[in-house]
């Protein structure tokens, strides 16, 4: 009996493994290039113009369903910006439609709330008991990147 339920929890291990490791290509597919072409620019004037753009849209994030819970600066060559969401709620797709296109100024805002929507979508595939999706965090910068955090 210990060893039918240590297969079944290696078997869901394994099918969650496989679920992160598509979310990779699913969430970077158009995405991915331009992020990395707006990183290649200066550090100081990128991190000033990435947290001025936060600010302009904070509300639209709560719109969305997240709530904007800090940005870490990289000032290196390249520079990086990894920005923390929590997770208040899920939006309807005609929501999530009328949200972005109040995004259409902002490349970088678009970009931030499809990798939103696509991460939170993903995390509703990953059933681990009760545990539900508590936040997301998206690293942007020459080698941009999302994680999920489920408790």
């Amino acid at each position: 009996m210990a060893e039918d339920l240590f297969d079944k929890a290696k078997a869901a291990a394994a099918s969650v493994a496989e679920k992160i490791t598509s979310i990779k290509e699913m969430l970077w597919d158009e995405e991915k290039a331009e992020i990395i072409s707006q990183f290649k620019e200066k550090a100081e004037g990128k991190i000033n113009e990435v947290t001025e753009t936060i600010n302009k849209y904070k509300f639209l994030f709560t719109e969305a369903g997240y709530e904007v819970n800090s940005l870490n600066a990289s000032l290196g060559l390249p520079p990086e910006i990894s920005l923390s969401f929590l997770f208040l709620g899920a939006v309807d797709k005609a929501g999530r439609k009328n949200i972005l296109s109040q995004a259409t100024e902002s490349k970088l805002v678009t970009i931030l709330l499809k990798s939103l929507f696509k991460a939170s979508d993903f995390a509703e595939t990953i059933k681990i008991g009760e545990m539900k999706l508590k936040s997301i965090n998206i690293t942007l910068g020459l080698i941009p990147g999302i994680s999920i955090t489920i408790s």
